[in-house]
């Protein structure tokens, strides 16, 4: 008699499941590839000799408004739109007024008669009424001036006349003044000075023309030391003090005769301004700097510099260091 067991039954059973699952997996792969090829070899065609395909919209391209003429303006289908709306000149209206003709003038305004500066003014201040302070004058009636035409020989008369009084005049106010010759003494009870004091005389030794002389000597002497070109400053300048460069030259003459052309040309700004000309060099190169001295501050220089009128390049406030 066989014998039968159940681990044989067992074991078999999870051998065939993982099989199962094997398979299933193999065929998913198999799939997934097979269908990127295709997917694949679809989108490589498509790009070659595909025709894209633009679907067309449902509906109508255009849909025609409601109110074909649009908004519905105010004081639409008046004469004065009939050419904008129609394109063409309106009709004639039943029915014209022609407009009433101008008022003119009655024959009691023509009598009156137009009035000047001077009767306007004084038509102007009796309407006014009268000042409490002071009656007011009577009325006259506005009449028109009569213009007379004067001659030559009315004229000439008539402006001998003018130089006549004028020449007089001075002669009658003085008659009063002159009349007053003496001297007026004052009584001795009056209090105050009872005696003027009166300048001294000059002295016998002074003699005018000596004075004149010197001044005149002195003015030589100051126009010849304008005239003669500043050299070159040894002394030295103390820090702070306020300078305007007025150009840099190749020498020393050069400098002092641009010195001199200045201040000939701006007499008044150059008073009291004093000539420095500096020696400085860039390397191999050398020259000269012409600078005033004579500022109060560096307001003043800029001022200066202003008033001079120069160019900026040649005219630079600088202060020493």
């Amino acid at each position: 008699m066989a014998d039968f067991t159940h681990d044989a039954a067992a074991e078999r059973e999870p051998l065939r499941l993982g099989q199962m699952v094997q398979y299933a997996g193999a065929a998913v792969s198999l799939a997934l590839v097979v269908g990127i090829g295709i997917w694949g070899y679809r989108m490589v065609m498509r790009d070659v000799s595909g025709i894209p395909v633009v679907k067309a919209m449902e509906g109508p391209m255009r849909v025609a408004p409601t109110d074909p003429g649009g908004e519905v303006a105010p004081h639409l289908g008046l004469s004065v739109n009939a050419i904008a709306a129609e394109g063409g000149t309106a009709p004639p209206e039943d029915r014209l007024v022609l407009a009433p003709p101008q008022t003119g003038l009655t024959p009691e305004d023509l009598a009156a008669q137009p009035l000047d500066g001077n009767d306007a003014v004084a038509r102007a201040e009796a309407e006014a009424g009268p000042t409490p302070s002071s009656p007011a004058p009577p009325v006259v009636p506005a009449t028109q001036p009569e213009r007379q035409t004067l001659t030559e020989e009315q004229i000439k008369a008539l402006a001998d006349e003018i130089a006549a009084a004028a020449a007089t005049a001075p002669g009658d106010a003085a008659a009063p003044a002159a009349t007053q010759t003496g001297p007026v003494i004052i009584p001795a009870s009056v209090p105050g000075v009872a005696r003027s004091l009166r300048p001294l005389e000059r002295p016998q030794g002074l003699a005018p023309g000596a004075v004149a002389v010197e001044a005149a000597a002195s003015g030589l002497s100051a126009a010849a030391a304008r005239q003669t070109p500043p050299g070159l400053t040894t002394t030295p300048i103390p820090a702070g003090t306020v300078l305007v460069q007025l150009g840099a030259f190749p020498s020393v003459e050069v400098a002092g005769h641009e010195w001199l052309r200045i201040a000939a040309g701006a007499p008044d700004y150059m008073t009291g301004k004093d000539p420095v000309i500096l020696e400085a060099g860039t390397g191999a190169r050398t020259f000269y700097r012409l600078r005033a001295k004579g500022f109060a501050d560096m307001g003043d220089a800029r001022r200066f510099c202003a008033a001079m009128n120069l160019d900026p390049t040649q005219c630079i406030p600088v202060m020493v260091h």
